[in-house]
C-alpha cells in the first residue's frame, strides 16, 4: 500500500469510527471523497486541518497512516520517532 492510499484509508476509518460525515472534515466533500479513495494528496496545512476536524493531533494521524502501511505497529513506530527526536536534540 502506498502513502496516498494509506492516508485515504486511515482518514476514512477514523472519520467513520467517530460517526462523522465527509462534510464534517471541513472541506469540499468531493475533495474528501477523492482523498479517501487515494486519488488526492493533501498539503501539510490541509492535513493539519483534517486532523483537527477529526479531533486528533496531526502527528496522531500521520502515525496511524504509517502504522497502516506496516511493517511497524504503532508502538514500534512511536518508539522510533521518539528515539529520532531525542537524537536531534
Amino acid at each position: 500500500m502506498d502513502l496516498k492510499e494509506s492516508f485515504g484509508i486511515t482518514v476514512k476509518s477514523i472519520r467513520r469510527a467517530k460517526g462523522l460525515p465527509q462534510i464534517a472534515i471541513g472541506m469540499n466533500q468531493g475533495y474528501i471523497s477523492e482523498l479517501e479513495n487515494g486519488q488526492k494528496t493533501p498539503t501539510l496545512p490541509k492535513m493539519a486541518a483534517i486532523a483537527k476536524n477529526l479531533g486528533i493531533h496531526p502527528l496522531t494521524l500521520l502515525a496511524a497512516v504509517y502504522s497502516n502501511m506496516g511493517p511497524e505497529d504503532s508502538k514500534q513506530l512511536l518508539a522510533k520517532v521518539n528515539s529520532e527526536l531525542e537524537s536531534l536534540r
